[in-house]
């Protein structure tokens, strides 16, 4: 499971308790390079799937969508083409036991954005009200 060697994890599982998220279907809406010691990546998108047992707080201010941060640290490896369109597609995220493998692919580009990690923080996890339709 993709989530099981990510640096504060317990941010998403204490949110998402039975199961973690799917990452198929997720909106993909940023992409930061951030350069300097480390070169870094941080992808931002929505999960399809809002969690049963969301925090009361989102649940009083209606929420409906979950957004998710990740940071990719120490990348290597980045190609990425933007695509154009809603952006919404499968993330693979694999950990072959030293590196995380981590591949964004949509309908009909295919692979549009892939890159390699040796860790992943999980930076911000968020509930929103997105007005669907």
């Amino acid at each position: 499971m993709w989530i099981e060697h990510v640096m504060n994890s317990k941010t998403i599982t204490s949110i998402y308790s039975a199961e973690p998220p799917s990452l198929e279907q997720v909106q993909l809406y940023g992409v930061s390079i951030i350069c300097g010691g480390d070169l870094q990546c941080r992808l931002n998108f929505d999960l399809k799937d809002f969690p049963t047992d969301a925090p009361i707080k989102w649940v009083q201010r209606k929420c409906n969508t979950v957004q998710l941060s990740l940071n990719l640290i120490q990348t290597e490896l980045i190609q990425c083409v933007i695509p154009s369109g809603s952006g919404i597609g499968d993330l693979d995220i694999i950990h072959d036991g030293g590196r995380f493998q981590i591949t964004f692919t949509t309908q009909p580009q295919g692979v549009v954005f892939q890159a390699t990690a040796t860790w992943i923080h999980v930076d911000n996890i968020s509930g929103y009200q997105k007005e669907h339709g």
